[in-house]
């Protein structure tokens, strides 16, 4: 139902009487205009198509695209540039606010609640997939196989629509897996190191702090779920490693992979997808236009041309062009997107006369990669100079980019140039429009290069000698995005799971300009650092600590105090439990530099919470430390503003819970962590306020509260059973083993401990289990086994290079003390000196009799 009116400041529009009022006075943009503006005023709550602009303003009639283009033209001259955006490869949208208070629309209904017990979409699927065409077979085919094979790899060249295929086979199939479905693309990932921990935060895995391989291994273990992983060829022999041992340790899990070339394992079933089918030169219309490739062809070529129609009159050159291009989707879709300009039969002796000049290709490469870089080197040719700049210019993003992103990188900031930040939406468009770039997502979309397009554009970059300073300007557009990233981390404004979710498709980018500002641009490297870190989130350790280790040697004095103290803080929070001596250096270097810089406080609160930290697990503090200590606190208190952003508060709480645990003050730290879990709620931190609730569980079980720390325990390992957050629940049940124990309960502690050993051995988790097992044994009144693996249990703790926590200690004291009792004849140290020398393996056998 229309509206009497829509007010937008200046701006009144009456849709009764077609006008548009400004300051008052009435205007008309013209007709067709007013249409467009009223269709997208109806919906603009999203963004609306071109098609679909089309229909609304022209009924019945088919336009060419520029009269639209033409229209919104106008009506931004009446309303003001920023009143319609445009959305490449999506459409327009009506951007003013409304002055008045009368809704424009119904509200639009909340989105359905999952249904109870369902997975949280944890799928890394697009948002909108791309019509399938021309591929029912081989979704059948590969359903069905799926159901057969634990491992299934498509094979094909690059562009065939591998990739495509197997989302929408995932999208098939996301409710037939109890854990549901993943999508990992590692299109992004070029280091091997990092392939398992890429694998384990596509899927919202927990890996431990050890081996990620064995942690993922551990922590798919108990999952019943299909996961495909994405562009897999420039990485074969770690995915094949990884996906055998995944094989081995996961007997539920199914992968998908797709890849230029299979991974040659035993396990491996190959699926080879070939191009799309192809009619016989006489097909009638009616059969032709049921293959693959004809009706792929109708229908892009229809997208980028509405007049387009496929008829008995025009089918032998449709299907002339699709068997010249061997029926590549990729190839096919570049010159679909090229009949508006050059129309069918021009675009047909056009593509048959390049290809014939680039047949001479490369002599041992397949036929199809060279059709496809025959008709990247086509369309790339048709480009005019300025669209050829874009398109290369945009190969040096890795995986997707937001519009934003690709207008500070790729635009020029000379005054007279002509590829300004607008000039690259409308070309962002085009290119879009002509398959040589993906827009993914709703209606904000996110954009990327295919593999095979990026190659070639990172091949014309180079050869127009602009490679040099594009990954400048990336470098600098990431530092900017990681920048303001790390500030509005602690700005209070943004939800933290809402900022972690908004980071994650920049990651990507994010490492590729640290890896090439760590070579060429030290201090973009450092500044980069904090931000990207934090996004890694705690499930990728080992990213993190190759970010800090990767920018140390680059944070040197030479660098502006306000980036040295801000690099120096957030890396001293990191390595405070890891390296407390360096973290303290770093820590008091930070506070020295933000109490010399005016307007610091919040950030000299963190650098100083961050040395409370860092003492706090240091070597056992002399006076001198104790002292320190004591006055950063007090410090840190009397400047702490309660108006802060909660997030930063929890982080000083954090450090003073700490230290009042360590000292054994336990309801002061049990209060603090209360008050802390609050803030973390304020703040939208999920991760922290799960850590939470185990460390109140744990700190309870400090305080001699056995029952309520059990109870605790309890509740929470209810929480994650199902959950693909196993290295936290394997944690929760080694300290609910200990609260067993503490009751007196060998029974259940047995049970729970046997039952987690194996995992504790893939989490190199044995730290948090050995006192317990030594602790068993005695209550069981076995003390030479008891002895022994107090002896293993030493062993680990110094491998570890840390002191017990105080309820192991406890376990390990009382352990001892049932054991030198019950041996009267003096062999505890002997034994305990034997059991130093077990290995992992050996304590199964021994600690399970």
């Amino acid at each position: 139902m229309l509206l009497n009116s829509y007010r937008f400041g200046r701006f009144e529009v009456r849709p009764s009487q077609r006008v548009v009022l400004v300051d008052g006075a009435a205007t008309s943009p013209g007709a067709r205009a007013f249409d467009v503006l009223m269709a997208l005023l109806h919906h603009r709550d999203r963004v609306v198509s071109k098609d679909e602009l089309l229909d609304l303003a022209w009924p019945g009639l088919v336009v060419e695209e520029n009269n639209l283009q033409a229209q919104v033209s106008a009506l931004r001259k009446l309303l003001g540039p920023q009143a319609i955006v445009t959305i490449p490869g999506r459409g327009y949208r009506f951007a003013l606010e409304p002055t008045d208070t009368t809704p424009l629309a119904a509200a639009a209904s909340p989105p359905p609640a999952p249904a109870p017990g369902a997975h949280p979409n944890l799928t890394h699927l697009p948002l909108v997939l791309t019509p399938l065409i021309g591929r029912t077979l081989d979704v059948s085919n590969l359903d069905t196989l799926m159901g057969q094979h634990r491992l299934l790899t498509i094979v094909g060249a690059g562009g065939i629509g591998k990739s495509l295929l197997a989302q929408w086979l995932l999208h098939a199939r996301r409710s037939a897996h109890q854990h549901g479905v993943a999508w990992v693309d590692l299109a992004g990932q070029t280091a091997p190191e990092f392939v398992a921990s890429t694998v384990a935060g596509a899927l919202g895995l927990q890996t431990g702090h050890g081996d990620p391989l064995k942690g993922l291994m551990e922590a798919v273990r108990p999952l019943q779920m299909l996961i495909a992983i994405d562009n897999a060829e420039h990485l074969l022999d770690e995915v094949a490693r990884i996906l055998q041992a995944l094989h081995q340790a996961a007997p539920q899990l199914q992968v998908l992979v797709t890849s230029q070339a299979p991974l040659k394992l035993a396990n491996e079933w190959v699926y080879r997808l070939d191009a799309l089918a192809l009619p016989e030169q006489s097909a009638p219309l009616d059969v032709a236009r049921q293959y693959g490739a004809v009706a792929l062809f109708a229908e892009r070529a229809q997208a980028a041309d509405r007049r387009f129609e496929l008829t008995p009159q025009n089918l032998a050159t449709v299907v002339e062009i699709c068997r010249r291009l061997d029926g590549l989707p990729l190839a096919i879709e570049l010159a679909a997107a090229r009949v508006p300009l050059l129309g069918l039969v021009p675009l047909a002796r056009s593509l048959n006369e390049r290809l014939r000049l680039l047949n001479g290709g490369g002599r041992g490469a397949p036929a199809r990669q060279k059709t496809l870089r025959a008709a990247l080197e086509w369309s790339y040719g048709l480009l005019d100079a300025t669209e050829q700049t874009v398109f290369r210019r945009l190969g040096v993003f890795v995986g997707s980019f937001s519009l934003e992103l690709a207008q500070q990188v790729v635009a020029d900031t000379a005054s007279h140039s002509t590829l300004d930040a607008w000039a690259v939406v409308d070309v962002l468009g085009a290119l879009v429009d002509r398959s040589l770039v993906i827009a993914d997502g709703g209606d904000t979309p996110r954009y990327r290069l295919l593999d095979t397009p990026r190659s070639y554009a990172l091949e014309q970059l180079s050869a127009a000698q602009e490679d040099p300073a594009l990954h400048q300007r990336h470098a600098l557009a990431m530092r900017q995005l990681f920048e303001q990233a790390d500030s509005d981390f602690f700005s209070g404004q943004q939800r933290i799971d809402d900022w972690y979710k908004a980071l994650a498709p920049d990651l990507a980018n994010g490492r590729e300009a640290l890896a090439w500002a760590i070579q060429y641009d030290p201090q973009t490297a450092v500044a980069i650092a904090p931000g990207l870190a934090e996004a890694l989130t705690s499930d990728r350790r080992r990213e993190r600590r190759y970010v800090w280790q990767a920018t140390a040697l680059l944070a040197t004095d030479q660098l502006p105090a306000g980036l040295q103290a801000r690099w120096s803080s957030r890396a001293a929070y990191f390595w405070a439990y890891r390296q407390p001596a360096l973290a303290c250096r770093l820590a008091r270097r930070a506070a020295s530099l933000y109490r010399a810089q005016p307007g610091e406080k919040r950030n000299l609160y963190h650098a100083l919470a961050a040395l409370v930290y860092a003492l706090t697990y240091g070597p056992t503090p002399n006076l001198e430390q104790r002292q320190e200590q004591r006055e950063v606190l007090a410090e840190m208190w009397a400047m702490e503003d309660p108006a802060w952003p909660p997030i930063v508060r929890s982080y000083g709480l954090f450090a003073s819970l700490t230290c009042n645990f360590v000292e054994g003050n336990f309801d002061a730290a049990i209060e603090q962590l209360l008050q802390k879990a609050a803030l973390d709620a304020l703040a939208g931190h999920s991760e922290a306020l799960l850590r939470g609730e185990d460390i109140i569980a744990y700190m309870e079980l400090a305080a001699g509260r056995v029952d309520a720390s059990i109870a605790r325990y309890l509740a929470l390992q209810a929480r994650l059973a199902n959950t693909r957050h196993m290295a936290t629940l394997l944690l929760v049940q080694l300290h609910l083993t200990g609260a067993w124990l503490a009751k007196g309960d060998t029974v259940q502690a047995r049970a729970l401990v046997q039952a987690c050993w194996p995992q504790v051995l893939h989490f190199d988790a044995q730290v948090y289990a050995v006192d317990n097992l030594a602790l068993l044994a005695a209550l069981e009144n076995r003390p030479h086994t008891a002895a022994r693996l107090l002896g293993y249990a030493d062993t680990v703790h110094a491998a570890h290079g840390k002191a017990r926590e105080v309820n192991e200690a406890r376990c390990a004291e009382c352990a001892e003390h049932l054991a030198r009792a019950a041996l009267q004849d003096g062999s505890f140290d002997r034994l305990k000196t034997l059991g130093t020398g077990l290995r992992h393996d050996d304590i199964a056998t021994l600690a399970f009799l």
